[in-house]
């Protein structure tokens, strides 16, 4: 696969300028960037795992079309049956701006080891800061879907507009590039599932269900079967999204089989979800399609524990102490934030 075959199937759905040269010079820039992650993350399990034979897999998968979406929404799509993915480029605008948080990216960041106890112990006293108050209030009026969206009129067509003042860059701000690829490989998950033969769709189901019977009394379960499908699903495209952005980011470190920054990577995404939920005003609500962002993400880590424990032998104490301590302290750390912003707020 070349690089410019895949270019072929990149399209934007607007232009970025009236200037035809400026507007070239930042799409190109832009599908050099969607470019690398898309070949970074396309891979193919076992040919056992699909219905179809895996060369009609391998070119199905070779021909999908990528539209990168201009609209200033947090949003990803995928049409498993027509074959294109919708990623919306304004997503790495709202992960840019939880990048604020550069105390705590820095703890988890530094080469010396550290005790998740010490880790929290040190990031609670930075919960109530101003910084991380005003993220949020941030994310709320300018990034989620509550925002008041400009629009302008070119050419008898509407546009809508970003706030030209979030997209300043921050120290942290690389991670956008990854939270994007996570966002990519999870609509890729959902396509790579859809294709499963029903032994292996069913394999994974049972992982995911054996989980949520936990937290839910079967005849809760029974009663919104609907609800607790689209919830597996998605939780199953996180799953593999999880396994192939962590595989990319093996190290050969004795106590950490991958690196701080795939671990720090996968919080920011799960912290987006997060702010993302808040600011739809899904916070504390079901929604039919997608669970909250609390489930998804402790159940995605059971089985991520499970992976580790069955294929490299890690306890689960381990796992969770030494291998994602970033990911955990993140998770937490944000759990914390929005539920002092939205107790604040709605009492």
């Amino acid at each position: 696969m070349t690089i410019n075959f895949l270019k072929e199937h990149i399209h934007f759905s607007d232009t970025f300028s009236n200037d035809p040269i400026n507007d070239n010079k930042i799409k190109e820039a832009y599908t050099d960037m969607i470019t690398s992650i898309i070949r970074e993350s396309l891979f193919l399990f076992h040919d056992d795992y699909y219905k179809a034979d895996i060369s009609a897999v391998e070119y199905d998968m070779l021909h999908i079309d990528y539209c990168i979406d201009l609209f200033p929404t947090v949003n990803a799509s995928v049409d498993v049956y027509h074959n294109w993915i919708i990623l919306h480029l304004f997503t790495m605008v709202a992960a840019n701006n939880m990048t604020v948080m550069t105390e705590l990216l820095d703890l988890l960041s530094q080469p010396e080891s550290i005790t998740t106890s010490e880790a929290m112990k040190k990031a609670s006293k930075w919960i109530n800061a101003s910084n991380n108050t005003r993220m949020v209030e941030r994310y709320i009026k300018d990034i989620s879907s509550r925002k008041e969206t400009s629009f302008v009129v070119e050419n008898n067509k509407l546009y809508a507009t970003w706030n030209a003042d979030v997209l300043q860059t921050k120290k942290y701000s690389g991670y956008t590039y990854d939270i994007l690829k996570l966002i990519f490989l999870h609509e890729f998950g959902h396509w790579q599932y859809a294709r499963f033969t029903d032994d292996w769709k069913n394999a994974y189901h049972k992982q995911v269900f054996d989980i949520l019977q936990k937290q839910y009394t079967k005849e809760y379960i029974v009663a919104n079967q609907q609800i607790f499908a689209a919830w597996t699903e998605e939780i199953i495209a996180d799953y593999i999204a999880i396994l192939v952005f962590t595989k990319n980011s093996r190290q050969d470190c004795a106590n950490k089989q991958c690196t701080k920054q795939c671990y720090i990577a996968i919080g920011l995404y799960y912290g987006l979800t997060a702010m993302e939920e808040l600011g739809s005003g899904l916070y504390k609500k079901i929604s039919s399609t997608h669970p909250p962002v609390k489930l998804r993400q402790n159940t995605v880590q059971q089985l991520f524990a499970k992976f580790f424990s069955d294929i490299l032998g890690i306890p689960h104490d381990v796992f969770m102490e030494n291998e994602i301590q970033e990911w955990y302290v993140i998770q937490t750390f944000f759990s914390k934030i929005i539920e002092e912003y939205w107790r604040k707020n709605n009492e």
